[in-house]
């Protein structure tokens, strides 16, 4: 990264805020990083995050929001309190197809999710195709047929008969209809790939109504995505990498009236 001497007002915010503590002030009080600090640099991006004269170069080339408040002025509890409790896994889908610039322009917005140590390990696979869902539905219903029809012990044989049967009659318990699926795979080695996949799927499902859409958790197709060989070739997935976890997804078929109640939250204070 480059410190814009000129731009610079030595307030050394940036130094207080980097994560990593590799952010050093001169005899003039300008910031730099040590040579030998460089590697550590995880590129988070606190330091030109929270710069008031933006006098740190990007530390990448995509193109990004500026904030302005004149545009986005401050959010408040209220109204994200209300657009997070309206927040539901969605589960009648429209037979409609989304545009694939509504799903890049989401995906845009989900790539500023947080990760460990700003890996940013997630990778996406987008099953745009509704038939080729559908195969996956179909693929996933095989699967759980063979564990249904083997003697080996599993505790969802139950639950999946229930599935199997639903799927006979012509209903996809699997996908559940929707046209779209959002696949977030990573290099199986990476010990916070799962973590982090979890984290960029929430904010998927979040984000999703903003654009007018719906999601749900795929948790089926992901137990067979880890399990079924079928499934995983099917997927086609890049050497190394592995599914970790799943998301339809889609135009809701009806819209959300009202907020059901939850639980209160438990809280322990120490």
């Amino acid at each position: 990264m480059i410190f814009d001497q000129e731009m610079c007002t030595q307030c050394g915010i940036c130094a207080e805020i980097c994560p990593m503590g590799i952010i050093f002030r001169d005899a003039q009080n300008m910031p730099y990083i040590p040579d030998n600090m460089g590697s550590a640099c995880t590129r988070c991006g606190n330091c030109e995050a929270f710069c008031p004269e933006s006098a740190i170069s990007p530390l990448f080339e995509t193109e990004h929001s500026v904030i302005d408040d004149a545009v986005l002025p401050g959010i408040t509890p209220e109204r994200l309190g209300l657009y997070m409790r309206k927040r539901r896994s969605i589960r009648n889908y429209k037979d409609e197809v989304v545009d694939r610039s509504t799903i890049e322009n989401m995906l845009d917005v989900i790539r500023f999710a947080p990760s460990g140590v700003n890996n940013q390990p997630v990778h996406w696979l987008i099953v745009h195709d509704p038939k080729q869902v559908q195969k996956l539905t179909r693929l996933t219903i095989d699967w759980m047929r063979e564990i249904v029809a083997s003697d080996t012990p599993n505790p969802m044989k139950p639950v999946m008969q229930g599935l199997i049967a639903a799927y006979a009659n012509g209903k996809d318990p699997i996908c559940r209809g929707a046209p779209h699926l959002a696949i977030a795979h990573a290099l199986a080695d990476n010990p916070m790939a799962y973590t982090d996949s979890i984290i960029a799927l929430s904010w998927f499902e979040l984000a999703a109504p903003a654009f007018g859409l719906g999601a749900c958790w795929a948790g089926f197709l992901k137990m067979a995505a880890t399990s079924c060989k079928p499934v995983t070739d099917e997927l086609g997935l890049p050497e190394g990498h592995a599914v970790q976890y799943a998301m339809m997804f889609g135009y809701p078929q009806y819209e959300v009236c009202n907020i059901p109640g939850r639980l209160p939250s438990r809280i322990a204070w120490k």
